[in-house]
């Protein structure tokens, strides 16, 4: 976190911290919220490093700090939002590697 911090101005800020032919791992940084989306090829891995929120995964909202992990299968509709006074900050893998193309943005109410 020190050698990347969220730059001024910025609501998400994703980081590649290291990439294998099975996974990528990547430090994301989040100051609100994420809008509601779906990763139709990559399921993922949460593990939040730094403040706390809410987790929306599939119709269901579960609140989130330092130390919670979750575990999102692919095709599931999902988002972050954050409650705390500072931006939040999630370990987060992918598998198969994540190369930014599939997120696709989905309208969904908890």
């Amino acid at each position: 976190l020190a050698a990347n911090p969220m730059p001024d101005g910025a609501n998400i800020h994703p980081v590649l911290v290291s990439r294998s032919t099975a996974m990528s791992r990547h430090l994301i940084q989040i100051r609100d919220r994420e809008q509601p989306h779906v990763h139709a090829k990559h399921d993922l891995v949460v593990f939040i490093v730094r403040g706390e929120g809410i987790l929306h995964v599939d119709g269901a909202s579960q609140p989130v700090s330092a130390g919670s992990i979750a575990v999102i299968d692919r095709g599931i509709a999902h988002w972050f939002e954050n409650t705390g006074p500072e931006p939040a900050a999630a370990f987060v893998v992918f598998s198969p590697p994540y190369d930014g193309s599939d997120n696709v943005p989905v309208d969904y109410e908890d």
